[in-house]
């Protein structure tokens, strides 16, 4: 009987300190509940700032936008009434003028960037639709109105797409007095920099603008190179006096290039050195050999070509053919009807068969046998409308 009330006071500390577990358990537990509630309303509370501050952002972005766009519009159509009040009216007293400019300025946010963007690019547009002092007179707008030293902050920019900008601007405003500021650009680290340098030189720069090619150490692209053709054209540059030594270029880009500027000055003197050019390394400097040979009309160049045509890949055979059509007599004519009787691809029979048609003076009374691709060719070249 004492021994049992003894085993049973032994466990009663034990239940005490279970409880005592329990409570401490219970009270973990809801300490934990609360730090979860507490981190879920501090997410909640962030997820809703988030968004909160997402959407402001997008309402004041959307504002800011409009808010520009109005302002831009109404600063062009201030624009608008200044350049031709000033540009299209009677008074053309310098004072006048100034006082004209002073006032202009005085309505128009000149002092941000975008509006002077905008001055010079409708002072570059209108100079395109007008001449004589009118354009004289959009220029000293530019100067008046305080652009050129815009445009000399964009080109110590640090950032090469603002000294392209800068470049651009004089290039179209033709301000001729750029060119020796912008031809150190040419040989920058940056190549669309170095390209627009090079054209915007070539299209300012009043003395022998082209000798800067011999310079340039870049690939002329088949893009720019129409681009600085244009501006040959419209420049009305003049032939370049050491031209035939820019066929001796080492850079087939230039070599190229060169060879155009052969064929656009019809450069006939030339001629010995385009020939030279047929047994070049770089089938594209051939190709363009080609096409200046038939492009000067340089009759001598004749056995040349049919020499060299089977060594040709296709595409320059071709283009031999074209430029035989041309340049070409009874060689050629002979060639031509020895070349059709072994096998060829369709589109080199089509560009023989129409060559021999302008060589060849019986054309029409040609019979080629039992050769069916032939005869089709034939029909097509003579009537192009055939549909059978």
């Amino acid at each position: 009987m004492l021994q049992t009330i003894n085993v049973k006071s032994s466990q009663i500390p034990d239940k005490a300190a279970q409880g005592l577990m329990d409570r401490l358990q219970v009270s973990a537990d809801l300490h934990f509940g609360e730090n979860i509630i507490s981190i879920s309303n501090m997410v909640v509370g962030i997820l809703v700032f988030s968004v909160v501050f997402v959407i402001f952002q997008l309402f004041y972005l959307r504002s800011r936008k409009k808010y520009l766009a109005e302002n831009k519009k109404m600063v062009q159509y201030r624009v608008n009434g200044f350049l031709s009040d000033l540009l299209f009216g009677d008074n053309l007293a310098e004072d006048y003028y100034d006082s004209q400019i002073n006032a202009f300025k005085s309505k128009i946010p000149l002092q941000k960037s975008w509006c002077k963007d905008l001055l010079i690019q409708n002072i570059i547009e209108l100079g395109k639709n007008i001449k004589g002092e009118s354009k004289s007179g959009l220029l000293s707008v530019y100067f008046k109105l305080g652009l050129q030293g815009y445009t000399e902050r964009l080109l110590r920019s640090s950032q090469w797409y603002l000294k392209s900008k800068a470049v651009y601007y004089w290039r179209e405003l033709n301000y001729s007095k750029a060119a020796e500021k912008i031809y150190p650009l040419i040989s920058h680290s940056n190549h669309e920099l170095r390209s627009s340098a090079l054209l915007a030189y070539i299209s300012l720069a009043e003395l022998d603008p082209l000798h800067v090619l011999e310079e340039y150490t870049d690939n002329i692209s088949h893009v720019e190179g129409l681009n600085i053709l244009d501006v040959i054209q419209r420049k009305k540059i003049k032939k370049p006096e050491n031209l035939g030594k820019w066929l001796e270029f080492e850079e087939y880009s230039h070599l190229i290039f060169a060879l155009k500027l052969v064929a656009y000055y019809n450069d006939l003197d030339s001629g010995p050195k385009v020939v030279k050019l047929l047994t070049s390394l770089n089938p594209k400097v051939r190709l363009e050999a080609i096409k200046t040979i038939g492009k000067l009309f340089y009759f001598d160049a004749e056995q040349t070509l049919i020499d060299s045509f089977e060594n040709e890949e296709e595409e320059n055979q071709i283009e031999i053919i074209h430029t035989l059509k041309g340049i070409g007599g009874d060689q050629s004519s002979e060639f031509i009807h020895q070349l059709l009787e072994s096998p060829r691809s369709a589109e080199l029979q089509i560009a023989a068969l129409y060559t021999l048609k302008t060589l060849d003076q019986e054309f029409s009374t040609l019979d080629f046998g039992s050769n069916l691709n032939l005869l089709k060719a034939k029909k097509h070249v003579e009537d192009p409308y055939l549909t059978q």
